[in-house]
């Protein structure tokens, strides 16, 4: 029943005129009470002196500052292994090794090219030795007398060769020597030749009778001019050695031949390949002892020059070619005792071994992880702090850490030791390492995660209000500063600032007082 009432009594007309009515009654009685109490809507704040302090806060992880991940250069069967997990080692302490035959002797090879290149080297600078030169010398003598003796050879060689293709030659020119008659001879007298044919030029004489007053006479032409007397004794038929008498009739027109050689002699052919022979040997045994002369003058200017080299110093070059020698030596050797050493896995620094995965037997594989190595008893912090904060971080400030695997509630103090100059992009955004170091406690292990709270600046006992008291105005920094406290009427005052602290604080350094009842917010 009432509730109809109710519903009876607000009509649409009634609520629209409600409505206006209090749209035009409520402004006006808030600005009734705002004139009476004009500083309702002004927050206030007081200037005091405190403490100030601005940290920045990042998180991090605990790393050892020898954190090395170790590896083979190169594939191989493992051969031994000698630490394990937990180990502490000594920088280049030997932690696995894999066979290495093949590189150990290539190794071997080059210590021994490279011994005997330095050797070499040094035999150049020193020169040769007095025994060496004693040698020498007697090489020379040795190939003088080698030489005299083959000229010596080549002389009687020659006389005798000489001698035998002479001799040929006289037999082949006296092979059977006779007069021929011509075909018209009158007479058949015999014609008998005799002696022996001592001139070398081959021919005819061409023999021819005539009377001459005192009896007949006999005339030589051809091999030689002469004449004489037709006798039946010998009578020289020239100077060449042959005689020639006559027996029986002989008539003016007669004449006769002497061929030199007599080609139809019955020895003929024997005599002339006998003189065939005596030259040809002749010209062999010359040919070969000239060849001798010629090699042992060979032999002895060789002798001669290696003699003057070794007396003579080393020349640059020669010097230069020994050092270059001994540098290519050494470069192989380099060589081969890299590739000796990438066989084996070294500490490069001293630590502790917190994952070894290799065993012996196994096939490593090149640059795939086998050992971590860590400094465990050397820990810091790394993290990443954005730019927009990294410019108040500086090495020496203090940090105070909190770790998640120890509880929020125990703190440790630490202080900032780099910050990288080079900057690292993490999900897009632009951050910076800061390493922060750690006291050495067995509890903080590599791996953990940190809280940092990094202290940047602090100010002892200044003066400070909210940050947001402070009004920017013509490139000035304006405090409101209330002259009624009742009606918090106020005066702008300039002020210098300083450190814009944690809690929204900024430091005064000039222009307000202690005690002091600034304006933070006015309500609109």
């Amino acid at each position: 029943m009432l509730a109809m009432k109710i519903k009876a009594f607000f009509t649409k007309k009634r609520i629209i005129w409600t409505v206006i009515i209090l749209l035009v009654i409520v402004p006006i009685a808030y600005k009734i009470f705002k004139g009476k109490n004009p500083g309702a809507n002004i927050l206030t704040d007081t200037v005091k002196k405190t403490d100030l302090k601005l940290t920045v806060l990042s998180t991090g992880q605990v790393t050892s500052q020898t954190d090395l991940s170790l590896s083979f250069k190169i594939s191989g069967v493992v051969d031994k292994v000698s630490v394990k997990v937990g180990d502490k080692v000594k920088e280049g302490q030997v932690l696995a090794n894999l066979s290495a035959q093949d590189q150990a002797a290539k190794y071997t090879q080059a210590r021994g090219a490279l011994a005997q290149a330095e050797a070499n080297y040094q035999k150049v600078l020193d020169g040769a030795s007095s025994e060496d030169i004693a040698l020498s010398q007697a090489a020379v003598d040795a190939a003088k007398v080698t030489l005299t003796n083959a000229q010596a050879s080549l002389t009687n060689i020659k006389q005798q060769q000489d001698v035998m293709v002479k001799n040929a030659l006289s037999a082949l020119l006296n092979s059977t020597v006779s007069a021929m008659p011509t075909a018209n001879n009158v007479g058949s007298p015999t014609v008998t030749i005799t002696g022996t044919y001592a001139a070398s030029d081959q021919g005819t004489y061409k023999i021819s009778i005539y009377n001459s007053g005192n009896g007949l006479r006999f005339q030589v032409a051809g091999l030689e001019n002469s004449e004489g007397d037709v006798k039946n004794s010998p009578v020289p038929l020239g100077k060449g050695g042959l005689f020639i008498q006559f027996s029986g009739n002989v008539y003016t027109s007669d004449s006769w031949t002497v061929a030199i050689p007599n080609t139809f002699a019955s020895n003929y052919v024997t005599n002339r390949n006998a003189y065939q022979a005596a030259l040809e040997t002749q010209s062999s045994s010359v040919s070969a002892a000239e060849s001798a002369v010629n090699s042992a003058e060979s032999d002895l200017n060789k002798a001669v020059a290696a003699l003057s080299l070794k007396k003579a110093e080393a020349r640059p070059a020669e010097v230069q070619a020994a050092a270059a020698q001994v540098l290519s030596a050494q470069g192989q050797l380099q060589a081969a005792e890299a590739d000796l050493e990438n066989t084996i896995i070294r500490a490069p620094a001293g630590g502790t071994i917190t994952k070894a995965d290799v065993k012996p037997g196994e096939l490593a594989t090149a640059l795939k992880e086998v050992f971590v190595l860590q400094d465990v008893g050397n820990l810091h912090i790394e993290s990443n702090v954005s730019e927009a904060s990294i410019a108040e971080i500086k090495p020496g400030q203090l940090v105070e850490v909190t770790f998640d695997a120890l509880g929020m509630d125990r703190k440790f103090a630490a202080k900032v030791q780099q910050v990288d100059p080079a900057s690292t992009v993490i999900s897009g955004v632009v951050n910076y390492k800061v390493t922060v170091g750690l006291e050495n406690l067995p509890e903080i292990k590599p791996g953990m995660t940190a809280n940092l709270n990094i202290l940047t600046a602090e100010r002892s006992s200044v003066l400070a209000i909210a940050s947001r008291a402070v009004l920017k105005k013509d490139g000035k920094n304006i405090v409101r500063v209330v002259t009624d406290p009742k009606t918090k009427a106020y005066k702008e005052v300039e002020v210098k600032t300083g450190l814009e602290a944690d809690g929204g604080l900024v430091e005064i350094s000039s222009g307000l007082s202690e005690g002091q009842e600034v304006v933070t917010f006015i309500k609109q």
